[in-house]
């Protein structure tokens, strides 16, 4: 598939989130090689497209190459606790629950997150 190919239908893709057409959008991102692209935005955008179609373990594995493209993002360390969370896999939440502390101890969503661990627990 060559560049311009490509960029149409990632546009078409776009163009049928931006319609909440998920299961569309899905069948174009199903189609697409994403482990030669270095945006993180598309990416993640790619990645809630599995999400919403709830096809977790596809949308984690869009998210590891956003993570390994851009290790230092808290959204996308933060996306990896809450699919992980989905996923019933509460130790690996917790582990980017403490690299997200790590790398943004203000960040307010921290406490957000906790909770929702917390809350999968079932803790008091």
């Amino acid at each position: 598939m060559d560049k311009n190919e490509f960029r149409l239908k990632t546009e078409q893709m776009l163009d049928y989130m931006s319609e909440k057409s998920y299961k569309e959008a899905k069948d174009i991102a199903d189609m697409l090689d994403w482990r030669k692209v270095k945006n993180t935005s598309l990416l993640c955008t790619v990645s809630e497209i599995y999400e919403y179609n709830e096809e977790f373990e596809k949308s984690r594995e869009i998210l590891f190459l956003a993570y390994d493209r851009a290790p230092d993002s808290r959204k996308i360390i933060y996306r990896l606790a809450i699919l992980a969370l989905k996923n019933g896999e509460i130790k690996e939440a917790m582990d980017c629950y403490k690299e997200f502390v790590a790398l943004a101890p203000k960040d307010p969503n921290q406490y957000i997150l906790k909770y929702k661990i917390l809350k999968a627990k079932q803790a008091p």
